[in-house]
């Protein structure tokens, strides 16, 4: 199960370094980027293929043949979008005229270093040449130049091209050529030598070997490789500290000459007015851009609620829907992202009390910064500029904390999809771990209770809009819905439970339980949900009659019903005629 989330991690990592290449590479050249909407269909394309290769990182471990073959069909297919990208940077940059600068060094050896990762990751691929390659050093090399390339360059690149909008001064152009080689020529010397290594059979993770293996000349190598690279970062991390320790001039310099929009910021307030755009690069496009936005020409040139605002418009067209109330300054977001980060390195040295004491902190910090930002404002309507008439508040489809929900909702069904398939995959490779005959007392109940939970949440939306007192009844029923989606899963369970099943004894139980673990964190999430929601209507913060927080958490409680109903199901009914 680590490898369901391990490797399309790999890809997250990639798809935004790629999006930012795809941005620099356009300034660089000074040339519209090639095949723009083939990048942006094989970054697409790069997210959902990700979920299909995790498993060949076990073509060792003995997958059917069936498997093997379709995930090594699928580890080459995901290098078509990831070429297609390559190949519209490299037109690009060759149809351009090139600007001789540091971002440029770096976009342009990243691509080198990324596509030599990538020509292995298609050899560890084939199962027959991975069965000699597994945990060798050759997929640490393989690694370390898809992640350099793909990730660490790109972010350099960042780093040197939009520091002069971040503090209205550029890094040094002379160090950052000295960072760029350092850098590039210690990657190979580091890694290069791996590949040698890892085919000579030094496996990974080992700090010591027998001598007389012919391992030390190549290792000694990749050693001093290693210095070269870190005495590039710290170069770096020196002229940083010299370039952002002085006073900031606190406007954008757009030295590179970039046609995007972030060029227009000046201190850290964004925009005068939010402007009309046309081009994929306006700047380009409109050389009078920046002072009619800086004139207020535009849209929002003043406030029209009294807090910090944007537009949120129509998906495709860009049109106007509503005028966003925008969260203000707060720590919270801050700690919330620190004890975050302590839950989860906490657990990795296993202080698991202090674990869960950042755990509780991270919810109240994320709640408490909720609890301000759901501003629930008058619903009317608003000049955004130009005479255009926009509403304050919208609930339903039109609202992005909608879309925001329903995006929650897939990314959660993915991940429970994934336990899913683990356990139809244990089931074939492992029928005779299926010893315990599965319960199906309480299966016709808990559908019951599930129905139910789904019914009183999608009631809860129509209830608050035709009622007088609808607010009332649809925090009732929104609790309501809460009680029957824990006592199905308490119901479900216990079940188990009582059948005899652990969790430790078998691959049965060991997807059984992590299902239901992962299904009791949803329902968990909906009963603090719950309780936020009846906190703001008792403070009357959650008025009709109509409340996007109210429809945002109804469309979490629908899926919640859903995925109890498809964990209950499963285990029952596969393996077929068991129990």
């Amino acid at each position: 199960m680590f490898w369901f989330f391990g490797h399309p991690d790999v890809y997250i990592i990639f798809i935004p370094a790629s999006a930012m290449v795809s941005t620099m590479v356009v300034t660089v050249a000074q040339k519209r980027l090639v095949g723009h909407e083939l990048v942006v269909l094989a970054m697409i394309a790069t997210g959902f293929i990700s979920f299909g290769v995790w498993a060949h990182h076990m073509f060792t471990v003995g997958l059917p043949e069936l498997a093997a073959g379709y995930f090594s069909a699928a580890s080459m297919a995901v290098a078509i979008p990831a070429g297609a990208q390559v190949f519209a940077w490299i037109a690009t940059l060759a149809s351009g005229r090139v600007q001789r600068n540091t971002p440029a060094l770096f976009l342009v050896g990243g691509i080198l270093i990324f596509v030599m990762g990538g020509l292995t990751g298609v050899m560890v691929g084939m199962v027959a040449f991975d069965g000699q390659a597994h945990d060798t050093y050759f997929v640490v090399a393989h690694f370390h130049y898809v992640l350099i390339g793909g990730m660490v360059f790109p972010l350099f690149a960042g780093f040197y091209y939009w520091t002069p909008m971040v503090i209205g001064r550029a890094l040094s152009e002379r160090l950052g050529r000295w960072v760029f080689w350092l850098m590039f020529i210690g990657v190979h010397v580091t890694f290069l030598p791996m590949h040698l290594t890892g085919l000579m059979g030094m496996p990974r993770r080992v700090d010591t070997y027998l001598p007389g293996r012919s391992w030390e000349i190549p290792n000694t190598i990749s050693t001093i490789g290693a210095f070269v690279m870190a005495a590039g970062v710290l170069l770096f991390l020196v002229d940083a500290i010299r370039c952002y320790r002085r006073p900031s001039s606190g406007d954008a310099r757009n030295v590179f000459n970039g046609g995007t929009l972030e060029w227009l910021a000046t201190g850290n307030y964004a925009v005068r007015s939010i402007p009309v755009v046309r081009d994929l690069e306006p700047l380009w496009s409109d050389a009078r851009l920046r002072q009619d936005v800086e004139a207020g020409r535009y849209f929002l040139p003043g406030t029209a609620t009294g807090h910090r605002e944007t537009l949120v418009t129509s998906p495709l067209q860009a049109e106007p829907q509503y005028v966003q109330v925008m969260p203000g300054p707060s720590w919270w977001p801050l700690l919330s992202a620190l004890f975050t980060a302590g839950f989860f390195l906490l657990l990795t040295v296993k202080a698991l009390a202090l674990a869960g004491v950042c755990g509780v902190l991270t919810i109240v910090s994320l709640m408490r910064w909720l609890w301000t930002n759901d501003h629930h404002l008058p619903q009317k309507e608003v000049d955004a500029g130009g005479g255009v008439m926009l509403p304050t508040y919208v609930a339903g489809p039109r609202s992005h904390a909608w879309w925001a929900a329903v995006l929650l909702d897939i990314v959660l069904g993915m991940i429970f999809l994934m336990a899913m398939f683990a356990y139809l995959y244990l089931l074939g490779s492992q029928p005779h771990a299926w010893t315990v005959p599965a319960p199906r007392q309480t299966l016709w109940p808990g559908l019951t209770l599930l129905a139910a939970a789904a019914g009183f949440a999608y009631a809860a939306r129509p209830a608050m809009a035709r009622f007088e007192r609808g607010s009332g009844m649809s925090a009732l029923l929104m609790t309501a819905s809460t009680v029957c989606l824990a006592a199905a899963l308490v119901l479900d369970g216990l079940d188990w439970r009582n059948a005899g099943l652990r969790g430790d004894a078998s691959g049965q139980g060991a997807t059984v339980y992590a299902m239901l673990a992962w299904h009791a964190s949803v329902v968990t999430a909906v009963v603090l949900s719950t309780v936020f929601y009846l906190l703001r209507w008792v403070r009357g913060l959650a008025p009709g009659p109509a409340n996007k927080t109210l429809e945002a958490l109804r469309l979490l409680f629908i899926y919640a019903a859903m995925e109890g109903a498809a964990g209950l199901l499963l285990p029952r009914v596969a393996p077929w005629g068991a129990g």
